[in-house]
């Protein structure tokens, strides 16, 4: 379970301060890993190295609209925490953030208050309902620098929230928080959780020794499948590390800045630059979705940006050499992956360009992307040990991000090559739109990943022609469900549909016309 304290009150208020203490106490060094959401900026920082648990990340939320569900979510995938503490902004109604809904297991424990006793009967006049809205939803209400008579402030709180206990010490604080917290029901998570994982791991030891027993005795069918599903699996692996690695290694060392200059200073020579950038910034296409957003909210013109993002998994230079890798000796396909890519980005850029789509137009209003490891930063340290460790973060979040996709299309390979006869197209009256539509079907739900679909795609030549194959290996980095996913944090449903349709419009006579320059060929 996922403990979320609230601390909320307007700015100057002591909400840092108190957080602070609370990070320095012994009893946090029981929670695992905590996270600090942080709506508005004060004076007061926060001191990493007076903190008990070393663990901590600390991450920046500038606007309300980005307070919802999909955070929590990404959060929960991304970093796991067992503690979350939201520095809430005191001018954000408190509303938004209680009516989120939460993962199964994350819940709001308690709202504290803070205010400064000096200043707290000018804000309660002259603020209307901003800090009533907070006030009368707190659990707790915690006073700084009080001196002299409280009745007065007891009065003013009781008049609006009856419930809430006050605290007007730092002493009475820094007990209602250990009350909060209870650390000793965080041992006792932290126990169960232990005996959890020593269960799981003893499951699984059982489950690697029956599925042993199993495939020894498997029938030759299952054999052959487990056989192409570990060849697949083996050679895509490395190339999928290797290009998480250089995609983190690129979003923490190369700013947005250098390619918004790069595609905005020429008015038509920024779309043969947006194809080529795809070589020198090679970050994989499940990386490259927030990367042009963020270049679109910086001013680059939406075709040129979402040029970038369809031609850069083509030209990630990882993605040719793993195409080289996957046909051997058959260098053409790693040389018409990149051709019919770019020729594909360059005519969806146009269409956009042509039909006049507006910035203003496509995006959300809370247009900003919430990915936990784009926004968050760890409070351990600065410099190059901490770019360092954004660089394993980000590249490990991407890697097992894909990896599953990577899984789940090598067994849908396997499992088709036995089952699918290979004949099976060729006698059919259609021999590529069928197979295309179905290619362009199989790469929009398996979502693998542009620096090793190659492989699977190599897989596929065993029961379709080689133009719907192309059409897997160039379209899925292009439209494929886990980017439209993505996408669709930060535009409207609408540009989100218009882009696919423009995609698939595009796309499909354009491999039609590859597959007859390939029967040409012969």
């Amino acid at each position: 379970m996922t403990k979320i304290e609230i601390i909320c009150g307007f700015l100057e208020s002591g909400k840092t301060t108190l957080i602070q203490k609370i990070l320095e106490q012994e009893y946090c060094k029981e929670y695992r890993r905590i996270v600090i959401l942080q709506c508005e900026e004060g004076l007061t920082e926060f001191r990493a190295s007076a903190m008990a648990n070393k663990d901590v990340v600390l991450a920046q939320i500038e606007q309300p609209e980005k307070i919802r569900k999909r955070l929590f979510s990404k959060m929960k995938e991304e970093l796991d925490p067992d503690l979350i503490l939201i520095e809430y902004n005191g001018t954000w109604p408190i509303e938004q953030l209680l009516r989120v809904r939460l993962p199964a297991d994350y819940r709001i424990d308690r709202v504290l208050f803070c205010a400064e006793a000096s200043t707290f009967p000018l804000y309660m006049k002259n603020t209307g309902s901003m800090m009533l809205n907070q006030l009368s939803n707190a659990d707790a209400v915690f006073f700084n620098r009080c001196g002299g008579n409280t009745d007065a402030l007891k009065a003013t709180v009781k008049s609006c929230n009856r419930t809430a206990e006050l605290c007007f010490t730092e002493e009475a604080a820094e007990q209602y928080a250990v009350r909060v917290l209870k650390p000793e029901e965080v041992r006792k998570e932290n126990s169960l959780r232990k005996k959890k994982q020593i269960g799981t791991a003893a499951a699984l030891v059982a489950l690697y020794f029956l599925a042993i027993h199993f495939f020894l005795n498997a029938p030759p069918y299952i054999k052959s499948i487990n056989m192409i599903f570990i060849g697949i699996l083996m050679q895509a692996v490395p190339f999928l590390l290797v290009g998480s690695f250089v995609s983190g290694l690129l979003q923490v060392f190369v700013s947005d800045d250098t390619l918004v200059r790069m595609f905005t200073g020429h008015k038509w020579l920024g779309y043969p630059l947006a194809v080529v950038s795809g070589f020198f910034f090679p970050i994989c296409d499940c990386g490259i979705v927030p990367i042009a957003s963020r270049l679109t909210q910086k001013g680059v013109p939406l075709s040129k940006a979402m040029v970038f993002m369809l031609a850069a998994p083509a030209m990630n230079p990882i993605t040719i050499l793993s195409t080289i890798y996957a046909f051997p000796g058959q260098p053409q396909y790693a040389l018409y992956r990149v051709l019919l890519g770019t020729v594909v980005a360059l005519l969806t850029g146009l269409v956009l360009n042509l039909t006049h789509v507006r910035t203003e137009d496509v995006f959300l209003s809370s247009s900003a992307a919430c990915s936990c490891s784009v926004a968050t930063v760890n409070v351990r340290g600065s410099g190059a040990a901490a770019k360092a460790e954004s660089v394993l973060l980000i590249s490990g979040q991407e890697f097992f991000t894909m990896g599953k996709y990577i899984v789940a299309g090598a067994f849908v390979c396997a499992v088709l090559q036995q089952v699918v006869p290979v004949s099976y197209f060729s006698n059919t009256g259609s021999r590529i739109i069928l197979p295309l539509l179905l290619m362009l079907l199989a790469a929009f739900f398996m979502s693998v990943c542009s620096t090793s679909n190659a492989f699977i795609g190599r897989s596929f030549l065993n029961i379709f022609p080689m133009a719907a194959v192309m059409g897997f290996i160039v379209m899925g980095p292009m439209l494929d469900l886990s980017n439209l996913l993505m996408l669709g944090s930060n535009f409207k449903k609408s540009f989100i549909i218009r882009l696919a349709c423009t995609l698939l419009t595009v796309a499909y006579p354009v491999f039609l016309l590859f597959s007859v320059f390939l029967i040409g060929g012969k």
